[in-house]
C-alpha cells in the first residue's frame, strides 16, 4: 500500500495530511494545520509535514502542495495573500522525496471532486446528482468556486483516453475578475468600496471574501470590523450584510458558471461558505445566481456545497496517487 504526503497552503491556514492507499480507496490516515504566518520558507513547511505526522517525506511515495496563489511551474510558487514562497528544486532532494509537485490549491480542489469530499458535498441549487456520477459518455465538465481569504476557482474537463473517461483539472484566476454592480445602491456601496480600498477595478476577491464581508459591513452598518467579527455578526443573522453578501456571491457563482458551463456541478468551498451555510439558504442568493433567465443555462447548474474542511488535502492525495490523468 502506497503512502502519500499532502499539504493545503492557504493565506490563513496551512493544512498537512498523510493518506493511505487501499485496495478499495484513498483513507486519510492523520491530519493536522498551523497558522501560515508560522512558515517562513519551504523548509519550514517540509519540517512541519514531518514533525507533526510523525512521519519521513522520505517514506512517502509522493507529495503534492496546493498553494493558494499562481504556480511558475511544478516545483515554484508563491502565495497571493503572504509573503511565502515555495520553491522545492532544491527541498524534494534535501528530504528525500521521491516524487512531488506544487499546484494551484483550487487543482486540488477540482480532484477533491472526485474524491468521497465531493461524494460528501450537499445540494444547494437543483437536486440531480453531479454529471460526475453519470454514464461515461454523458460526462460534462466540472467547476470549484472557493471564498476564504481570496476567492480561488478552478475547473474539471472530461475526456476520452484509450476509451477510458478521464479527467484534467484547469486552474484559473476568475475571481480576480471584474465585479458587475447593478442599480444605484450598489454603484453607492462600489463607490465606497473604491474609496476604501484606493482600488478603481474591483474584483469577486475584494467583495465575497473574509475583507470583502468587513467592507460591505462596514459601509451597511458604520462598523469597522474584522473580517471575522464582521462575519460573525453580519453573516449569522438575517440582517442587510446577509442579503447583499448572499447576492453578491451568487452574481459571481452565475459568472463562473457561464464560463465554465459546468453541468456537471458547482462546487462551493471555502471557509466563508462553510461556516456561513445560511448564506447559501438566503434567497438573496438563487436571485444573485439566476442572472440570465434567457439563456436557460444556469438553471442546468446543480450547485453544492462542500462541507469537509479537508476538500483540499483530498484533492492533492488524489493528484498524488493518480499523477495528472
Amino acid at each position: 500500500m502506497r503512502l502519500f504526503a499532502a499539504i493545503d497552503l492557504g493565506g490563513t491556514h496551512c493544512r498537512f495530511a498523510k493518506f493511505r492507499e487501499t485496495p478499495r480507496r484513498l483513507e486519510l490516515e492523520a491530519v493536522e494545520q498551523c497558522a501560515t504566518a508560522e512558515l517562513k520558507r519551504t523548509e519550514s513547511v517540509l519540517e512541519k509535514w514531518e514533525q507533526t505526522l510523525h512521519t519521513k517525506l522520505s517514506a512517502v511515495d509522493a507529495l503534492v502542495l496546493g498553494v493558494a496563489g499562481p504556480v511558475r511551474d511544478p516545483l515554484h510558487a508563491r502565495l497571493s495573500n503572504a509573503p511565502l514562497e515555495i520553491d522545492l528544486r532544491n527541498a524534494a532532494s534535501r528530504f528525500g522525496i521521491k516524487t512531488c509537485c506544487v499546484v494551484n490549491d483550487f487543482v486540488c480542489e477540482a480532484y477533491a471532486c472526485l474524491t468521497p469530499a465531493g461524494e460528501r458535498s450537499l445540494p444547494v441549487l437543483g437536486t440531480e446528482l453531479p454529471l460526475l456520477l453519470a454514464a461515461e459518455s454523458e460526462a460534462v465538465p466540472v467547476a470549484v468556486l472557493g471564498s476564504g481569504t481570496g476567492l480561488g476557482t478552478s475547473w474539471l474537463v472530461p475526456y476520452r483516453d484509450a476509451g477510458k473517461q478521464r479527467w484534467r483539472a484547469l486552474p484559473a484566476e476568475a475571481g480576480h475578475m471584474a465585479f458587475a454592480f447593478v442599480g444605484r445602491e450598489e454603484e453607492e456601496f462600489a463607490a465606497f468600496a473604491r474609496k476604501q480600498t484606493g482600488q478603481v477595478l474591483l474584483r469577486g476577491d475584494d467583495l465575497v471574501t473574509g475583507r470583502g464581508v468587513a467592507l460591505l459591513h462596514h459601509f451597511l452598518t458604520g462598523r469597522v470590523l474584522s473580517p471575522e467579527q464582521a462575519a460573525a455578526e453580519g453573516l449569522n443573522s438575517a440582517c442587510a450584510t446577509q442579503c447583499w453578501y448572499a447576492r453578491f456571491l451568487g452574481r459571481v457563482c452565475a459568472h463562473w458558471g457561464l464560463c465554465t458551463l459546468c453541468f456537471g456541478g458547482l462546487f462551493l468551498t471555502g471557509g466563508m461558505v462553510r461556516r456561513n451555510p445560511a448564506v447559501l439558504a438566503h434567497p438573496a442568493f438563487a436571485e444573485g445566481f439566476f442572472m440570465a433567465p434567457g439563456l436557460e443555462v444556469l438553471e442546468r447548474i446543480p450547485v453544492r456545497r462542500c462541507v469537509d474542511p479537508y476538500s483540499g488535502l483530498w484533492g492533492a492525495a488524489w493528484l498524488a496517487a493518480h499523477g495528472r490523468s
